[in-house]
């Protein structure tokens, strides 16, 4: 099971895999590379679902390299 994690990890994984930030709707980011895009909302911890989201995008554009 994944654990909540802090919004700043979260997002140094996400900028040291290549992934590019644009501003979504509210507190939402939309941070893509290439085909693979993830949404995460900008809080201080980071739900379980979205960080394991996130870390299987990370995850699978680190196969596609």
């Amino acid at each position: 099971m994944v654990k909540p994690m802090e919004y700043r990890k979260l997002v140094k994984l996400l900028k040291d895999a290549g992934y590019v930030s644009r501003q979504g709707k509210g507190d939402h980011e939309v941070w893509s590379l290439g085909a693979e895009t993830v949404v995460i909302t900008q809080t201080r911890t980071v739900s379980p679902g979205l960080t394991r989201k996130a870390l299987q995008s990370i995850e699978r554009s680190k196969e596609e390299r």
